[in-house]
């Protein structure tokens, strides 16, 4: 199994594919040179406009499916990508969750702390 579309998948076989892939993951660029962190807060229309446009810069295409899994893993729901840039108030500043592209092609991390990050598997290498 190389992706996350298999309708019957199980929370155990999420995590053991996504743990095998990690290493692969390569993570944006964040707030400076030495972290990939970046702020994700929507506390004003100021910081849910810089949220909104670092979302868009992602390149990603709206119609992308992927599976957001929330911090303790009991809730696995699959959406699509036009639903975190069109509705950032319902998933940003609540919960943690981690958003992954049923593809394994990319991955958004966002800690209830404010902060998010973005990854994208590399596919360069062999396995």
């Amino acid at each position: 199994m190389n992706n996350l579309r298999h309708p019957d998948i199980r929370v155990r076989d999420i995590r053991k594919l996504l743990g095998y892939k990690s290493y692969k993951l390569v993570w944006d660029r964040g707030c400076d040179e030495t972290s990939e962190w970046v702020l994700a807060s929507i506390e004003s229309p100021i910081y849910l406009q810089k949220l909104s446009s670092w979302l868009f810069d992602k390149n990603v295409l709206p119609d992308n499916e992927a599976l957001l899994i929330n911090n303790y893993w009991e809730i696995v729901q699959k959406i699509c990508w036009r639903d975190i840039l069109e509705n950032p108030l319902t998933y940003f500043g609540k919960d943690s969750f981690q958003l992954y592209d049923l593809d394994l092609g990319w991955v958004l991390e966002y800690s209830k702390g404010e902060i998010a990050r973005f990854g994208r598997y590399d596919t360069k290498s062999n396995t």
